[in-house]
């Protein structure tokens, strides 16, 4: 019985697997008279795949080994294994917002059969990546004090791409350049924050507006569901979005989603995307690696749950339709200074 389900489940769009599995868990329930067992996470070595693929190419002196191995602080109250019987995320801060889902399955439809107007072979647009905006504390190790911009610092570099005429545009403006040949500003810039950690609420959020410049911030729904007080919470989360914040997803629970099981990676791909979209009203179309890694069983499940695109840390400025799932981004360090940063923003 079990294994006819989970092929039974393979052949159904993914979204709906969730709720499939939660019918019959009850059904199970009821004719046995004992609850049924939760469908099991654990990879298998048969669900490993061979290795994972190329990114981007990326220039030498800019590769970021040690980086690629850093994980946020996880919350205590977050682990890797998926609770009893598969369903969304918990949602207990704030009422969710109403979403037509047949909607959203009409424009993903949509973004899948795009035909472009002009054809548009590449876009050379930095993808800013960001993680803290503070001042890290008496004692950080070496992780911490080279992922923290400060916000005198963050706000220097608004200032210079204001000056110099930049704009700030977002990954869907990217996409539908690539997609559609809709134009973009020739001095293009996207600013995104890996993490959703608090910070960006209380120190990059306001100097964003103050600026009038575009953002997104890839979050980790079960950070953001632990109460931690180091992540963004849902009604910021919701508030921010409101104003034209871009809410993306960084997984559940930032593991390395390679060589993981088709339940594991429905469970962190799908849940933090309905629980993102419930609170915002939008459905995330774009995702953020954790550390970096990816294989083609994750992208084909974040393709089949209708992403338009991802990006990965490797180094690089150029991107195209047909490397959307791998687009590259330029990382900005702690120490990185005033020039510094026009040189990796500019040509």
């Amino acid at each position: 019985m079990r294994i006819g389900f989970i092929i039974m489940t393979r052949r159904i769009p993914v979204r709906h697997t969730l709720f499939i599995w939660m019918a019959t868990a009850l059904a199970l329930t009821a004719c046995a008279g004992s609850p049924a067992p939760a469908p099991a996470v654990t990879p298998s070595p048969a669900s490993v795949l061979p290795g994972p693929v190329a990114e981007l190419a990326q220039l030498p002196e800019t590769t970021d080994v040690t980086y690629l191995e850093y994980a946020p602080p996880r919350p205590d109250n977050v682990t890797d294994a998926a609770p009893s019987g598969l369903h969304p995320a918990k949602m207990d801060e704030a009422a969710p917002a109403e979403v037509d889902a047949t909607e959203m399955d009409a424009e993903i439809e949509e973004a899948k059969t795009i035909t472009p107007t002009r054809v548009i072979t590449s876009a050379r647009v930095p993808i800013l990546m960001y993680h803290y905006l503070s001042v890290p504390p008496a004692g950080s190790d070496k992780y911490r004090l080279d992922l923290s911009v400060s916000p005198a610092n963050f706000e220097a570099q608004l200032k210079w791409l204001k000056e110099n005429n930049y704009t700030t545009i977002r990954l869907d403006d990217l996409y539908d350049n690539l997609a559609k040949g809709t134009p973009i500003p020739k001095k293009s810039v996207i600013l995104t924050f890996d993490d959703g950690y608090r910070d960006f609420y209380e120190n990059a959020y306001p100097l964003l507006k103050k600026y009038g410049f575009a953002a997104t911030v890839f979050v980790i729904s079960d950070y953001i569901n632990s109460g931690n007080a180091g992540y963004l919470t849902w009604p910021m989360v919701t508030e921010m979005s409101k104003a034209g914040i871009s809410i993306e997803s960084h997984s559940r629970t930032h593991l390395d989603l390679r060589g993981r099981s088709y339940d594991k990676l429905v469970w962190e791909i799908l849940g933090p995307i309905e629980a993102i979209e419930a609170y915002t009203g939008k459905r995330p179309r774009f995702f953020c690696y954790p550390m970096g890694y990816h294989d083609e069983t994750e992208i084909r499940v974040l393709k089949s749950v209708g992403t338009l695109a991802a990006v990965t840390t490797a180094y690089g400025k150029t991107h195209t339709l047909d490397t959307a799932m791998l687009w590259s981004r330029v990382r900005i360090h702690g120490t990185t200074t005033l020039q510094g940063f026009a040189s990796l923003v500019g040509d």
